[in-house]
């Protein structure tokens, strides 16, 4: 099998990104957290390249073959990793 980490885009200011983020951490995954609080041009073209309208925006990487792909928000982490 194959590791996995997870990457969150968001911003320290919204409550479900640091809860994605505590919640992949309680399940021990690698996390990379990019906060785009002061970037916010960079964080409208994430949430435009995603298809996303919220935060977090979170994607998980095959640490092995780089493929990525959208997991998508906090409640959508809830499942796939259950």
């Amino acid at each position: 099998m194959t590791e996995k980490r997870y990457i969150i885009y968001g911003k320290d200011d919204c409550p479900y990104c640091c809860f994605a983020q505590d919640y992949c951490l309680a399940k021990q995954k690698e996390v990379v957290y990019l906060d785009y609080t002061k970037d916010l041009e960079a964080l409208k073209d994430c949430m435009s390249f995603y298809k996303m309208k919220t935060v977090p925006m979170i994607l998980e990487n095959d640490i092995e073959t780089g493929l990525t792909k959208l997991v998508g928000g906090y409640t959508d982490l809830l499942k796939h990793l259950k």
